[in-house]
């Protein structure tokens, strides 16, 4: 037991002043144990045992380490007190070691567990970074702390890139650089070797360990003492990096100074490493799991930009269309998150539901890939090279109108001669029906066209549709036949009914695909949010003819963006852009029959939402 007592770190006993000296000195100079006159509470060191006068006063909180042995006891009694007492000190102090050590240890596996949490949870980078090295500072009292990621070098070589840095007593320490994997600095060396490194002096580093921290100091003034550099493994045990933590103090609050830093600083803990390589281990695989779902994020990013390149492609004259809306759209959506009156006041989109409405823009018109190319790309209401085909049978049509009158002079020059006065009204009558002809198709032309079909070239269409010619074999055909009139007779635009249908299918084509993507649960919503972008309040939309309450609040929006975009666009062969007031009128107007969410369009109007696309 007296070895025990002997091996307690600084085991100091204190005997008062009222006590008889000689005898307590002897018994204790035979137990090989020295004492120290008692002075006040504050003199007193623990571990200690205080030997007290019966009836004497222990100092205030010190009545635990206290024995009071009668006067009158013999050295062999006193003996016995002070083994039992000491051994009971020492008891004591392995107790409070033990629930000292007990504590710490629920402490780290509570603040473990807090950290993984965190970990997980934290998708932003930057944020993720600060958090490991603030936490591990926190933890182990550093001064400073810097967390290095292995990267390929543009030598092909491995290199260690400085992603973060903090440091409590110098302001500003982050400098972007890399440094070789080798053994030539500390982090190097950690890394190449794949062990963890205590340094009680980083400029006297154990035998065969680089030195550490000199650069540092002289750059920015400073003194590192004491380092540990832990390195970081991911899933598969790989170092993919390593977290190093500087000068350890005796309080996390104090700032260091060149002067301070030997009072101050201490060496890192055996305990300390064993906690930090726990956390570099989890550290790694957060952000290990982040690097992975950003290559999946932008994997799939390119996916979306791939889908929208294949539509462009098959109509390139709305290219750049998804891009406008899905810039319109968040604009919108940013504006009604950010204002704090009206209607959706109340409402503020998170990041990731910008994100789901983003996708949702993007990949809106996606289902155009399964209508047919000649509608899709339909700029005349006849599809290409029907008009040609007009052209050729008018043409057709003239030679054999040239014919039959040169026939007709022919016999009247041969009945009458040269001079007949029938000749000038066969060539009067001539030029007649070839202008008629050319009237006709020129009327035909301008019917092509996409505009609002007037009334005098709708019956001169009807005329033409009866009117008849003969071909090389006397069969008499239409002018026009039913296809090309159903076509030219469309009053607006270039569709007729079955080819707007067609087109409209491209919503629920859209929604049938991205219903086959296997969306994230905060993503699910981008199916839905896309399959009502031609809806309006009021049911008069297509395809499912919802009404106000059926409508997501992000698709109003979107619907308001598209309509925008596609009244303004630049690039449309088949219609002009609309003036931005126009423009503004139009979705005014749509809003005032109850078509469009008005306060949204407000908010549209009155954030300028509209100059985010506006041509420079």
């Amino acid at each position: 037991m007296m070895d025990a007592v002997k091996s307690a770190p600084a085991f100091h006993i204190y005997v008062a002043p009222g006590i008889e000296n000689g005898k307590v000195a002897t018994v204790l100079e035979e137990l090989g144990l020295q004492s120290k006159p008692l002075g006040d509470a504050d003199s007193v060191i623990a571990p200690a045992l205080i030997v007290l006068a019966p009836g004497e006063a222990a100092p205030e909180g010190l009545e635990d380490s206290t024995i009071r042995p009668p006067a009158d006891a013999p050295p062999a009694a006193l003996r016995e007190i002070f083994r039992v007492a000491l051994q009971n000190a020492v008891l004591k102090l392995e107790v409070k070691q033990l629930e000292e050590q007990a504590r710490r240890q629920h402490r780290q596996f509570e603040e473990l567990n807090r950290i993984g949490i965190a970990l997980s949870a934290e998708r932003d980078i930057g944020k993720l970074q600060e958090f490991i090295l603030t936490t591990m500072r926190q933890l182990t009292n550093a001064d400073g702390a810097s967390l290095w990621l292995k990267t390929p070098g543009e030598d092909g070589l491995p290199k260690l890139f400085l992603a973060s840095s903090q440091n409590s007593s110098i302001d500003n320490t982050y400098q972007a650089f890399k440094v070789p994997v080798d053994e030539k600095s500390v982090v190097g060396y950690t890394v190449t070797m794949g062990t963890s490194q205590i340094y009680d002096d980083a400029y006297h580093p154990p035998p065969g360990k680089p030195q550490g921290g000199k650069g540092f100091d002289a750059q920015f003034g400073y003194r590192t003492r004491s380092m540990l550099t832990v390195p970081m493994r991911n899933y598969n045990h790989e170092v993919v990096g390593a977290v190093q933590l500087i000068n350890a103090k005796r309080r996390f609050e104090t700032k260091l100074t060149v002067d301070t830093v030997e009072r101050e600083v201490v060496s890192f803990r055996p305990e300390d490493l064993e906690m930090i390589e726990s956390i570099a281990s989890q550290a790694a695989v957060a952000i290990d799991n982040k690097n992975l779902l950003d290559s999946i994020q932008a994997l799939f990013d390119g996916f979306v930009q791939a889908s929208i390149t294949a539509i462009e492609q098959r109509d390139p004259t709305t290219a750049g269309h998804s891009g406008r809306v899905e810039t319109l759209t968040t604009g919108i959506a940013h504006a009604v998150t950010e204002i704090a009156t009206g209607k959706y006041r109340d409402v503020h989109l998170s990041d990731d539901q910008f994100k789901e409405l983003r996708y949702a823009c993007l990949l809106h018109d996606f289902g155009k890939v399964g209508v047919r190319e000649h509608i899709l790309i339909k700029a005349k209401k006849l599809i290409p090279g029907q008009l040609e085909v007009i052209q050729a049978r008018f043409e057709f049509v003239q030679r054999s109108v040239q014919v039959r009158y040169a026939n007709e002079k022919l016999a009247a020059m041969r009945r009458d001669g040269t001079e007949a006065p029938s000749l000038a009204d066969i060539d009067r009558k001539l030029e007649a029906d070839l202008q008629q002809l050319r009237l006709w198709f020129e009327a035909i032309a301008a019917a092509n066209e996409p505009t609002v079909l007037p009334e005098d070239k709708a019956s001169m269409l009807e005329v033409l549709s009866r009117e008849t010619y003969t071909d090389m074999s006397g069969t008499a055909h239409p002018m026009l036949d039913q296809q090309e009139f159903r076509f030219l007779s469309i009053r607006k635009g270039t569709l007729d009914e079955q080819e707007r249908l067609e087109m409209e299918s491209h919503v629920t084509h859209s929604f049938h695909f991205l219903s086959k993507i296997p969306w994230t649960p905060l993503m699910r919503n981008i199916p839905e949010i896309a399959y009502g972008h031609h809806e309006k309040l009021d049911g008069s939309g297509y395809p499912r003819g919802l009404t106000d309450l059926q409508i997501p609040l992000q698709t109003k929006m979107m619907t308001i963006a598209d309509i925008y975009d596609a009244l303004t666009a630049q690039d449309r062969p088949y219609k002009r852009a609309v003036p931005l007031d126009r423009a503004l009128d139009i979705l005014h107007a749509e809003a005032g029959t109850g078509k469009l969410d008005r306060d949204l369009l407000d908010v549209f109007v009155a954030r300028r939402v509209f100059d985010l696309t506006a041509v420079r």
